[in-house]
């Protein structure tokens, strides 16, 4: 699991939230093939699939729901520790 990103795991968040590519990079305010690739390498590092790709849509895989509540705790946390500082810094 080298490599493993904090941009990727909300990539990640954001495609399993939407569910739809387009949707998902429009809300992480890149291109579809950029968030493509981030997922693929995400992927990659796992050496598991997370999502089924359909024609118009990609669906999370039974690991991929799992992980989407892993992720999700994750990002809560990584979300908290900021907060957390920017209270420290306004005293």
């Amino acid at each position: 699991m080298d490599g493993l990103t904090l941009r990727q795991l909300r990539y990640f968040e954001a495609l399993a939230h939407h569910g739809h590519v387009g949707r998902a990079a429009d809300a992480c305010a890149i291109s579809q093939p950029a968030l493509s690739v981030q997922i693929k390498e995400l992927e990659q590092s796992l050496a598991i699939p997370l999502f089924e790709r359909g024609p118009r849509h990609v669906r999370l895989t039974a690991f991929g729901e799992e992980f989407a509540l892993r992720v999700r705790k994750v990002l809560r946390g990584v979300d908290e520790l900021g907060e957390m500082a920017r209270a420290a810094r306004s005293g």
